[in-house]
């Protein structure tokens, strides 16, 4: 019998864990950010405290199994707020037990408390394990993303 999985709001205290996750997290990108691990969890620790900004983690009895982190804001076309998903990993030991569909229900629950009229995410075209993933989570690609990588924005 397996343990019971439970998602809660993340805390400092989830950081040390989640730095964990970060690493598979940038590991599994095809298109490798430059940030490194370092970086990832002082943004993570900035994030936190940014009302604006949510991270929610799944335990599966002492252990931070994974985490989702998402934001609400407002735009010019939607009545109410839209939520739009960042991040979700879950480690890979605990892959393939349900966790990231719970996280995933959980965040657009906490999205549709907030007002959110939707949920966005977005995801590597190549990534189709997750975009097979997040249509099985009842979302439909509806549109294409254009990203212009800056240089020297530091």
């Amino acid at each position: 019998m397996s343990a019971t999985t439970v998602v809660t709001e993340a805390t400092g205290t989830d950081l040390t864990s989640i730095e964990l996750l970060i690493v598979e997290l940038l590991e599994a990108l095809e298109n490798r950010p430059t940030l490194d691990t370092a970086t990832a969890l002082e943004n993570c620790r900035i994030l936190l405290k940014d009302p604006s900004h949510h991270f929610l983690v799944a335990r599966v009895g002492g252990d931070v199994a994974g985490f989702i982190n998402f934001t609400s804001r407002q735009s010019i076309v939607h009545e109410g707020p839209s939520g739009l998903i960042d991040a979700l990993i879950v480690a890979q030991r605990y892959r393939t037990q349900g966790i990231g569909t719970r996280l995933v229900r959980a965040a657009v629950e906490a999205c549709r408390k907030l007002g959110c009229c939707e949920v966005e995410v977005t995801t590597e075209v190549s990534n189709c394990i997750a975009r097979d993933f997040y249509k099985a989570c009842g979302f439909e690609e509806a549109g294409i993303l254009l990203e212009k990588h800056l240089e020297d924005v530091h």
